[in-house]
Order: C-alpha cells, then structure tokens, then sequence
C-alpha cells in the first residue's frame, strides 16, 4: 500500500499518485483535530441514526455540504498536510467538486457500492481517462480490512475501458486480484484519483465506519449537484484567496501561500 508521511518529499507522493491512482498520508491529522471533528461529526449524524427504521436497515448514511454546517469540518477544505498534494495533482485551477461529505457506514452492512469507476456515466468520454476528480477521504477511526475499507485496484485509472460489470455479483464487489484494501488509523487520509476502480468492501465489524470526504476538481468542470454542491452564501462568506479560488472564485492562476 502506497502509505507515506506527511512530510514525505511531494514529488515521492505524486510519482506513486500517478503510477497507481492512489496515496495514504498516514498523519494527515492531529490527535486534537481528530477529536474535534469525532466531535461534531457524531453530533451531526446521530439524529439520521435515530431516524433509521429498524425493519429497513440503512448501509449509509450521509452529511451532506458537511463544510458549510461547522468551522472544524471547513478547515479540511485546504488542509495544510493534504491540501497541497491536491493541488499539485489538478494544477492551479483547482476548485472544490462538492461542499464536502461526511460519510457513515454502520456495522454489519453490506457494501453500499460495488466496482466502478467515477466517470463510467459519461460514455462519450474517451479512456484512458485524462480527466478525473480527486478524492480526499479522512479517517475518522481506525479502518481495518473488515471494517468497510475503500477498496481499489491500483493503475486502473489508465484503464482503457470502463470498469467491467463482471466484477460484481448480486450488487456486490467480488474478490479482484490485485485489490487493496486501504486500511490504517484514525487520522490518515486516502487520496484516489475517482476514475480508478473501486469499490466500499462490506462492514463485517461491530462498529460503524466515519470517513470525511472532500473532492476537487478543474475550475472549468461543474460541481456535483443534487444537494452536494457548494452554495453562494458559503463561497460569499470566504476572505482567504485560496479558499475564495476553491469556491468557484478569484484568478486561479495567482500563487497563493
């Protein structure tokens, strides 16, 4: 597994990004972040939790825009020990693709998704894949082989296809080889490129597993709709330059530090 520090030489990370689709920064968050957002994160999601139907049982459950409803979940939008890998991946324009996911998958579920590729819906786009989003996931815990880890088959984001429909059954992924479950502790963040395949492996544990998603994207390509994008009055509210970039404004080709 591509795991590395955060103060692993950025050209070491982007030449594995590259190579494989994918990279773990292992410390991406400190032990009094990490709280903090447990904290809030938790906060927010335990009244979906309450709301769930015992006789109709829920595989995920979601926050959604989770950077505009608290400070803690904003700060991840340019985060110091990730944010810069972003960057370098996309290029200068880079902008935010959503307004940030929290997501949850409570224990003993099966996979919410099976393989796929993010892009698969866009047919007349030719692969390999040139163009693509980049994936920031936090861990909220620690994320073990059977508590539903992503899951990812390195350098198929150069595939020359879609991913095959044959790699699933009955709506769930099968055993690939070749498959990685991206496992580690609280605090890392995965960063995939979202055109490699991949898949949410089942939660087979007794606890739930807590991820934050933050997606990025070029400055010419729209945000994710349905509920997912970012709002004006959160993109009005920035004063940094960066972030202002992030939310769809300002001249991106500026240096900002």
């Amino acid at each position: 597994m591509n795991l590395f520090k955060k103060t692993t030489a950025i050209e070491v990370v982007l030449e594995a990004f590259n190579r494989d689709g994918y990279v773990v920064i292992e410390d991406a968050l400190a032990p009094a972040k990490l709280a903090e957002l447990n904290r809030v994160f938790d906060a927010k999601i335990q009244p979906q939790i309450d709301a769930v139907d015992p006789l109709k049982p829920s595989r995920h459950l979601e926050i959604k825009r989770c950077l505009e409803q608290d400070a803690a979940f904003e700060d991840l939008m340019d985060w110091p020990a990730v944010f810069p890998i972003a960057r370098a991946i996309i290029g200068a324009d880079i902008t935010l693709a959503t307004a940030g996911e929290g997501d949850y998958r409570p224990a003993r579920t099966p996979a919410y998704i099976a393989w796929h590729n993010d892009f698969i819906w866009m047919p007349h786009l030719p692969y390999p894949r040139q163009n693509f989003w980049v994936r920031c996931s936090y861990f909220l815990n620690d994320v073990t082989v059977d508590r539903g880890p992503f899951t990812l088959l390195p350098g198929t984001h150069r595939a020359t296809g879609p991913c095959p429909k044959e790699y699933n059954e009955g709506g769930q992924p099968r055993a690939m080889e070749g498959m990685v479950h991206v496992t580690g502790p609280a605090g890392a963040c995965l960063i995939n490129n979202t055109e490699i395949y991949h898949t949410s492996w089942p939660n087979l544990s007794d606890q739930p597993r807590k991820l934050i998603m933050i997606l990025y994207k070029h400055a010419w390509m729209r945000q994710w709709m349905d509920g997912y994008d970012s709002t004006p009055e959160f993109a009005a509210r920035q004063t940094s330059e960066a972030r202002k970039q992030l939310c769809g404004f300002g001249i991106w080709h500026r240096e900002y530090p």
